[in-house]
């Protein structure tokens, strides 16, 4: 019951704290409150149970009201304590003593004032035609004129339950009648619930001064009376260890007691020590029922504080004060009460309930108090600074979010999930924003919040509230802001273009806005949109022909702010994929990445290092990947790190550690899988593919590329992911037989990347399988077209992985001693690259070729070494032929190394080296000219291959030749 607000009716004061009664007795504290003795039992009801010695002073009232000296007691106690069960069966036994008994309530007692008590079957209504004196004085002269009548045919008896709930004016009468017929055989027997006050609390507490009154507090039930309840309920015998947690559970409240047998007795549980320990299990599912009757019987604090706990679910008493209106004090003791009852338990951050508890409390409340407790709470969290995720999830309750700062709560929960999913609460709590009266700015922003929260899952419904956004913007600089974040959540879905067009648009706008000289803040502004266009197209395969037209005509920026290496890192891509010099294009990516931004790495350090490893810079590149990992989730969002981590295995697989591939791969996949079902991790799946295929596990690979086809419906509109993935599935046919199928695959990635503008042939490098293939079918003019077609763009690119499979392409269409002179000058460039899969692949097939010439030695020397080199590598399938062609050849079987000192690449052995001589990371950066990253990075492959704890357990034999050390 609610007063005046969303509380609980307060305690009525001194008694709701009534001190409990000992077993069985009530010592003698003040004149008129009666001393409980037990003696006989008398518990004929069956709702009355261990209230025998609480009945025997009732009757011991009552033996005194019937040896002519009018009595008046009052019996008084909370809710559920056994009042009315101890009335009920006062009035059987006083009727059987020859009193004439008139019960009633405290709702009805006005019925008096007709003239006529209650009647025998229960409480009278009062006679609508005759209507209330207007004297009390004679009226309370003829309610004792119609008692003295009854009385003259005998004991009388009136029970009045509830009597807080009558008026003043039927109390009165009762003590005018009590006062007029002392010497009569009368007894008067009230009961009070204490924690409800009521119209008659102030003449009840007049009534306990007459010395013919007394009181009878009912405290917490005995030990002995609960024994004989769970007797009843569930019966016997009563373990005492598990009538003692019963009656601790409840109080010693009788009706909590009998609620908690119900539920016992339905899950079957026996009063014994294994019932005990099932009470322990059973407990948590039977409390959220016992509940609303256990709030009844507590005071007004309690029940306000276990209401604030139901709204907020977890807080410490200053917070539960401040929301029940309290002192934290007081706040405290209730909730040692809840704590005892188990409807709150203790935790980190403060007091816990658990959703049932929580559920069934607010279940007594109506709707608009408990709207009402949760936008002051949301308030009160807000002001306390708690996360912006507490004061949601208030706010997820509300029908409206109207307010200023309930936007700004909503903006800090997003900001505080950076790339991830903001989660359901914030998102259902800014749709209920939009249907507020808001100004076209204030909706404007709730649709840039929502873009926000959606981006990361639902990029579709992301990009419609961007565009919502733009339509509601005029200026020209707010409109460029809203762009770069419609073009980047657009980048790899079917709005590429569309995205791109409209960044164009506003990139022309802006231009012609600021005037001929804008200031720093607006050119800074201006390079992230052109920047953020080429974002948005470099990974389209539409949108990349529009985007480059735009990009031709800008000037190269010089890199001193962060919006100018964003746009840097855009146009090394952009370089990159044209084809144009590796050292321009790694150029461009070093001046990108050369400072270590505050901010969380994203597509602009992706970009880069992906440039770098085309390049042939894999150090570089493998650094600029694992400072898209640094710091773990709490710092870099999935949709970054998932790149990052599929990035690195892409490199590795290309480096020669097949085994660390699939361990990049694996990772990657799996940190996409748990992040969400928005992000297909289309380059996550096609390096987990690509790393199979060499590890000889074809079938599995070919499952993880058709679940990629399943899932990602926008893959064929992704530049990079799309000619990786058709490159790789043509591997999985090759592998398994099908090589026109891989043809196929593989001329089809060849037109797609002319189509879209790439003119860089390491990409995907289709042509090389593709030249083998047609080689091998007899097909050499087919061949030869396609290594004339590619030779120009790979000269142009010039890194020596580029010249070297050139080379090796080539070959597969010469003859003879040329055929011979383009392998070995394939294997001499390729040893100067990083690509050791590849050079392995190119040394096996002079060794072949050598074997053709009848150079047997040569052969096997060469077929050693891709055994070796093989084996390191992890290529099985590649060392088990070339061990068949080398006993082909006359050799025999070499002695792998089996130091894992082979493993480490040339810059991990250099690293480790410096490290075991005890220089410093810094030192061995400035020595080697990389930076202190680069150095973490490679002790850490060292250590893992190793399998060493740190640079003190290294072992020797590191010391590639010509490094000397250094000083510390």
């Amino acid at each position: 019951m609610l007063t005046g607000s969303c509380w609980p009716a307060p305690s009525p004061g001194p008694a709701a704290d009534a001190p409990a009664v000992p077993r069985g007795r009530v010592r003698l504290r003040e004149r008129n409150r009666v001393t409980v003795i037990p003696e006989t039992r008398h518990e004929s009801s069956r709702t009355l149970v261990g209230r025998s010695a609480e009945l025997n002073s009732v009757l011991r009232q009552a033996g005194r009201a019937r040896a002519g000296t009018a009595q008046a007691m009052l019996v008084r106690g909370p809710a559920g304590i056994g009042r009315s069960s101890l009335l009920t069966a006062a009035a059987v036994h006083l009727r059987a003593d020859g009193f004439t008994v008139r019960t009633l309530t405290g709702s009805t007692a006005p019925a008096l004032g007709a003239g006529e008590p209650a009647g025998p079957a229960g409480p009278v209504a009062a006679d609508p035609a005759v209507p209330p004196p207007d004297d009390p004085y004679a009226d309370r002269r003829r309610f004792h004129a119609h008692l003295a009548r009854r009385l003259a045919a005998g004991p009388l008896a009136l029970v009045v339950d509830d009597a807080q709930g009558c008026d003043e004016a039927t109390l009165r009468r009762l003590d005018f009648a009590l006062r007029r017929l002392a010497g009569q055989p009368l007894l008067v027997l009230l009961a009070q619930r204490t924690e409800s006050d009521g119209p008659g609390t102030a003449v009840l507490a007049e009534l306990l001064a007459q010395d013919r009154c007394t009181l009878l507090e009912l405290g917490p039930m005995s030990e002995t009376g609960t024994g004989r309840m769970i007797d009843r309920a569930l019966g016997g015998p009563v373990d005492p260890l598990f009538a003692r947690r019963c009656a601790e559970l409840c109080g010693g409240n009788p009706h909590l007691l009998g609620r908690l047998l119900a539920g016992l007795r339905t899950a079957g549980i026996r009063p014994d020590r294994s019932g005990l320990r099932r009470l322990r299990s059973v407990y948590g599912g039977i409390l959220a029922s016992l509940i609303p009757d256990f709030l009844a019987v507590q005071p007004g604090p309690v029940r306000q504080v276990a209401t604030a706990l139901a709204v907020l679910g977890r807080a410490d008493p200053d917070l539960l004060g401040a929301l029940a209106g309290i002192p934290a004090r007081r706040a405290e003791t209730a909730l040692a009460v809840l704590r005892r009852f188990e409807a709150a338990t203790p935790g980190t951050r403060g007091a816990v309930m658990r959703d049932p508890v929580r559920r069934a409390v607010l279940a007594g409340l109506p709707a608009g108090a408990v709207r009402e407790l949760r936008t002051r709470a949301a308030r009160l969290l807000n002001d306390a600074g708690r996360p912006a995720a507490d004061v949601v999830a208030q706010l997820l309750f509300l029908d409206r979010i109207d307010e200023p700062w309930m936007l700004a709560v909503l903006r800090d929960a997003i900001a505080a999930t950076p790339g991830r999913a903001a989660g359901p609460d914030v998102v259902g709590c800014l749709r209920r924003a939009l249907t507020a009266r808001l100004t076209a700015a204030e909706r404007k922003d709730v649709h840039r919040e929502l873009a926000r929260a959606c981006a990361p899952t639902a990029p579709a419904a992301a990009l419609w509230h961007l565009h919502k956004a733009l339509a509601a913007t005029e200026d020209a600089r707010e409109k460029a802001s809203i762009a770069m974040d419609y073009g980047l959540s657009a980048a790899g879905t079917r709005q590429a273009t569309e995205a791109v067009r409209t960044l164009g648009s506003v990139l022309d706008d802006f231009d012609a806005g600021p005037g001929a000289d804008p200031g720093p803040a607006d050119r800074e502004l201006r390079t992230t949109i052109a920047s953020a266009l080429l974002v948005t197209a470099v990974n389209d395969t539409t949108a990349m022909s529009v985007a480059r037209e735009r990009a031709l005509t800008w000037t190269l920026p010089r890199g001193d702010s962060p919006a100018e290496r964003q746009l840097l890192a855009a146009m090394s891509v952009m370089t990159c994929l044209d084809g144009r010099p590796a050292a321009e294009a790694a150029a461009l990516a070093r001046k990108a990445l050369r400072v270590e931004e505050a901010a969380p790495a994203g597509w602009w350090v992706l970009g880069p290092s992906t440039v770098l490893s085309q390049a042939d810079a894999v150090d570089e590149a493998l650094a600029g990947l694992e400072r898209s990992c640094a710091g773990g989730p709490a710092r870099q969002a999935a949709r970054v790190r998932v790149p990052a981590l599929a990035g690195r295995s892409l490199i590795l697989h290309n480096a020669g550690d097949i085994a660390g591939a699939l361990r990049q791969a694996r990772a990657s996949l799996a940190l996409a899988e748990r992040s969400g079902p928005g992000d297909p991790a289309p380059l996550a799946h096609i390096a987990l593919g690509s790393a199979l295929l060499s590890a000889g596990r074809t079938a599995e690979a070919a499952l993880v590329l058709d679940r990629l086809v399943r899932t990602d419906a926008a893959l064929e509109r992704r530049l990079y992911e799309w000619h990786h993935y058709l490159y790789v599935r043509g591997r999985a046919l090759r592998e398994h037989g099908d090589l026109e199928g891989a043809l196929a695959v593989w001329r089809r990635c060849g037109r797609s990347l002319a189509e879209a503008g790439v003119a860089n042939p390491l990409l995907a490098p289709w042509w090389l399988p593709a030249v083998s293939t047609l080689a091998r079918f007899g097909r050499t003019a087919e061949a030869a077209a396609i290594v004339e077609e590619v030779q120009p763009n790979l000269r142009r690119w010039g890194t020596p992985r580029a010249l070297g499979l050139g080379m090796l392409a080539a070959s597969c269409v010469a003859d003879g001693r040329a055929r011979l002179r383009l392998l070995n000058d394939s294997v001499d460039v390729l040893a100067s690259s990083p690509a050791r899969l590849e050079l392995a692949k190119a040394e096996y097939q002079l060794g072949h070729e050598l074997l053709l010439h009848g150079d047997a030695d040569g052969a096997r020397r060469h077929l050693r070494r891709v055994i070796e080199r093989a084996t390191h590598c992890g290529y099985h399938l590649l060392a088990a032929t070339a061990r068949r062609l080398l006993v082909h050849a006359g050799g025999r079987m070499p002695q792998l190394a089996t130091s894992a000192l082979d493993s480490l690449t040339g810059s991990e052995r250099r690293v480790a080296a410096l490290a075991r001589d005890g220089v410093s990371n810094k030192k061995i950066a400035e020595t080697l000219f990389i930076t202190t990253r680069t150095v973490e990075m490679h002790l850490t492959n060292v250590y893992r291959k190793l399998d060493v704890r740190g640079r003190s357990e290294l072992p020797g034999g590191l010391r590639p030749s010509g490094l000397l050390a250094t000083g510390r």
